[in-house]
């Protein structure tokens, strides 16, 4: 019996601890993708800024938080808007986490992680991707005003569906 056990057992809880392993590699891996597509959002955006004269947004880790949180409802609650499936507004949501500001906005976009992407071609790499959603929102006049306003700070969050469509939140903040 002790036999057997060791036969089923064993395996099995290799299998386990393997597929933990590969899990937390796949996160890990995600998580060092998401981290280079926000800084290159924020490079690109600060560039645009640069060109019109305005100063660099900071990164914001409150303003990430806040911009993830709503990619990742928008993924996971099925909706493509500024209100969020609670009906809450950028600014309703800052306040709920106790984020302070003295003026807000939110940028937000979709795009496929695929090789054929109408107007932006293969955007399966971080730089390709950043750039597909940053010339989106740049050629967007309420975007692009978010993007040269008179902020000082911006969060990126991102999150992807299952079937491999980034949903992108920008958070532009005054404290």
């Amino acid at each position: 019996m002790k036999v057997i056990l060791n036969k089923i057992f064993i395996p099995l809880l290799f299998f386990m601890v393997m597929s933990c392993a590969k899990d937390s590699e796949a996160q890990e891996i995600e998580k060092d993708l998401f981290k280079e597509i926000a800084e290159k959002i924020l490079a690109k955006t600060n560039d645009i800024r640069k060109s019109q004269g305005k100063t660099d947004l900071a990164q914001n880790d409150e303003m990430d938080i806040l911009a993830t949180l709503h990619s990742e409802n928008m993924v996971d609650f099925n909706f493509f808007a500024h209100v969020d499936h609670e009906d809450k507004s950028p600014s309703e949501r800052a306040n709920a986490l106790s984020f302070s500001w003295t003026s807000i906005a939110e940028n937000i976009g979709q795009v496929p992680w695929f090789e054929n992407v109408s107007s932006c071609g293969d955007t399966r790499s971080a730089e390709a991707i950043s750039n597909c959603v940053v010339e989106g929102w740049k050629n967007s006049p309420g975007h692009y005003t978010n993007m040269i306003g008179d902020y000082s700070e911006l969060g990126v969050g991102i999150a992807f569906t299952k079937d491999s469509i980034a949903f992108f939140t920008q958070v532009f903040r005054n404290p």
